[in-house]
């Protein structure tokens, strides 16, 4: 069984009210144990959280977050963290951008890293940001 780890965004798309229906139909063919989110999801999207203005939007947000329907409930278990291992495959990915003459995200490379570290797949609509790499987007 593939393991795939979600790019934030693509965990942003499938909370939206309107989510993309061929993600929706990729997420519901996978098994939930095959997948995970990194903790860099988690603190991103707390972080998109703590920025809006209080209010009732980010009061709503915040239970959600903090709810059976928020990214720790719904990944406990299945979050991965960016760690020693992954620390050093971020370094190589990073190092071998810049010697390419392509510098990359750094925050993107944390992904790929943990995702290898964990012998997962990317999932992710940023397919630019990952070029070169074990990717797949449900989106196309």
């Amino acid at each position: 069984m593939s393991r795939y780890l979600l790019d934030t965004n693509i965990l942003s798309n499938a909370a939206k009210p309107m989510p993309s229906e061929s993600l929706i139909r990729w997420m519901e063919a996978q098994p939930d144990e095959s997948l995970f989110i990194a903790s860099l999801t988690v603190a991103e999207i707390w972080r998109g959280v703590l920025e809006k203005p209080v209010g009732k939007r980010r009061t709503e947000l915040e239970r959600w977050f903090a709810g059976p329907e928020g990214p720790q409930a719904m990944f406990a278990g299945r979050i991965l963290p960016f760690d020693e291992k992954a620390g050093f495959i971020w370094a190589r990915l990073m190092a071998a951008g810049t010697k390419a003459g392509r510098p990359r995200s750094a925050t993107d490379m944390i992904f790929a890293a943990v995702a290898e570290a964990n012998d997962c797949v990317v999932v992710t609509d940023n397919e630019k940001h990952f070029a070169g790499l074990k990717f797949v987007n449900p989106m196309r």
